[in-house]
């Protein structure tokens, strides 16, 4: 993309992204649609590696999993963009931005990425 700027990144989101690596899973209803890890995650969406039949717009599910036997971090996200392999870029990605997220998740999620940090 001509003229995108990392800060047009920043505005857009509006929280900052980490670069880390969350075992996830993207389900529609019970359909279990992608096994994959995340490229990046912030307190306002996802950029997850992999491709899954899925339109941006879509409503969807994400587990992340938070390590060991605590119970994954389950979120509602809206598909927001698809993202297709480059010569520069040699990945699949689905973006999600999070919905409706309730106070416990936003702590929950908030630790996950200070332990990145």
């Amino acid at each position: 993309m001509q003229g995108h700027t990392e800060m047009d990144d920043h505005e857009r989101r509006g929280h900052p992204r980490c670069a880390a690596s969350f075992a996830t899973r993207i389900w529609a209803g019970d359909k279990l649609l992608l096994s994959a890890r995340t490229l990046d995650i912030s307190l306002s969406g996802a950029l997850l590696h992999g491709t899954a039949r899925v339109d941006p717009g879509q409503t969807v599910r994400v587990e992340v999993s938070r390590g060991g036997l605590r119970n994954p971090l389950v979120l509602r996200a809206e598909v927001v963009r698809i993202e297709s392999p480059s010569p520069r870029l040699r990945r699949h990605g689905v973006a999600v931005r999070w919905l409706d997220q309730d106070p416990a998740d936003h702590a929950a999620l908030a630790s996950l990425l200070r332990a990145r940090a």
